[in-house]
């Protein structure tokens, strides 16, 4: 039984390796890279870290209000023999002594009074609800930089699909100059300019084959994965879009953000430390409670047996009259985190405000843009058809045929471009209001 146990477990043991192994070995979605960039990346580590920090800082600031309690137990135990004592010229010896020491202590205390105490719980547990909005923050950034990185892996994976396109056409036309010039229709030197359209599409492929592998390593740094480690990422695109308003966008940014709630927790943390500061011209009252037992034998009980115990109860009044002028500075360096924290929310707000405005702005141009770009593409298309139409009626030259071709290919390339950023867009309207 025990065997049929152990086997089972390395089963399920190596099950799970394998499984950990090849978790990356499916293509990946944006979702998946958001998830894991979520559970790997060292800024999100750092930031559940600071929240973790900040309740356990608020656990300290609560505990600050309950009872010190402190217990103390001491033994001893010592053995004297052959005692020789003269007394008077008569000597007595006293032979094998035994002497045993016990004591047990337990000592409590509470402030019944103290105002700084009270304040230093309230600027932490601001500090326990920033630090969350930190991690919100932090993921907002993140999940950005993961969208971006994606974005442009898809784009340049769909460059290379224009490109390919562009290196078959340019091949067959080639094939077709070629066979035009050996039926002698055709120049030399349209041969030639399609040989060197042809070459430079290759070049341009290549290049683009170069930036899928660059985005794509790019994309495995940003979601915490080896780039060495080759992951799959799914082609897959879902164009995304905002259909609010900027008023809209701009209300809900201010009210939302993380990034902006978190100043504000900042100025009300920084308003309770002035407070804890100015407190302490104040006195404190302190409560105080002990329980004492000692207990102690020398050899025959009969002979010496000591107990005692006792309990005390008061209390404690403390008053800092003069300390050198420390608590002054205290109080001048809490302002001047005050200060701060209120520059640095105005600062915030001004910033939320121009993100969200500017990537507004950005997403309405490139409405228009994707438009304008998607007509290019439309007229370059029927431009190249009529233009392959009259070469091969000889009514046009083969660089009117070349143009066409390059524009075709420039005006599928900004499609492409306008389309991400577009999607980029969005998400950073996103991002500056609050979303993920």
């Amino acid at each position: 039984m025990k065997f049929f146990t152990v086997k089972i477990l390395v089963v399920a043991l190596t099950l799970t390796v394998l499984m950990a192994g090849n978790i990356y070995s499916q293509e990946l979605t944006l979702n998946d890279c958001i998830e894991i960039a979520l559970q790997k990346r060292a800024s999100i580590i750092a930031a559940y870290g600071s929240e973790d920090r900040a309740k356990a800082d608020k656990r300290a600031a609560l505990g600050a209000f309950l009872p010190r309690l402190n217990a103390s137990y001491g033994y001893s135990k010592s053995n004297t023999t052959d005692i020789e004592t003269t007394i008077n010229n008569v000597t007595a010896t006293q032979e094998d002594q035994d002497r045993t020491s016990k004591s047990m202590n337990l000592n409590a205390s509470m402030w019944a009074f103290s105002l700084p105490t009270v304040f230093n719980y309230f600027g932490a547990s601001v500090d326990r609800e920033k630090a969350s909005l930190d991690v919100l923050n932090s993921e907002l950034d993140l999940i950005f930089s993961v969208k971006t990185s994606y974005y442009a892996y898809l784009a340049t994976e769909q460059n290379v699909t224009v490109q390919k396109e562009a290196v078959k056409r340019s091949e067959e036309q080639l094939k077709l100059i070629e066979s035009k010039y050996e039926l002698g229709s055709a120049a030399k030197s349209d041969v030639l300019k399609q040989k060197v359209q042809y070459g430079n599409d290759r070049l341009s492929l290549l290049s683009a084959e170069n930036s899928v592998d660059e985005t794509k390593s790019s994309l495995a740094y940003t979601i915490g994965l080896d780039p060495n480690s080759d992951p799959k990422f799914s082609s897959n695109f879902i164009e995304v879009d905002y259909d609010g308003n900027l008023n809209d966008a701009m209300q809900y940014g201010l009210d939302n953000h993380p990034g902006l709630l978190s100043a504000y927790k900042l100025v009300d943390a920084s308003g309770y430390a002035v407070k804890s500061r100015k407190a302490e011209y104040l006195p404190r009252v302190s409560l105080t409670g002990s329980m004492n037992w000692n207990e102690s034998t020398e050899g025959d009980t009969i002979t010496y047996d000591f107990s005692s115990k006792s309990k005390s109860i008061g209390f404690n009044v403390s008053w800092n009259i003069f300390d050198g002028f420390n608590r002054e500075r205290n109080i001048a360096i809490a302002k001047i985190g005050q200060n701060n924290a209120k520059a640095n929310l105005a600062d915030t707000r001004n910033f939320v405000a121009k993100e969200i405005k500017t990537a507004f702005l950005e997403i309405e141009r490139l409405k228009k843009q994707k438009m304008v770009s998607q007509e290019n593409v439309d007229a370059s298309e029927e431009d190249l058809r009529i233009q392959q139409e009259k070469y091969d009626l000889g009514a046009a030259a083969i660089l009117d045929l070349l143009n066409a071709q390059v524009s075709l290919k420039q005006a599928q390339v900004s499609l492409i471009g306008a389309e991400f950023d577009f999607n980029l867009a969005v998400s950073r309207l996103n991002k500056a209001m609050g979303k993920r």
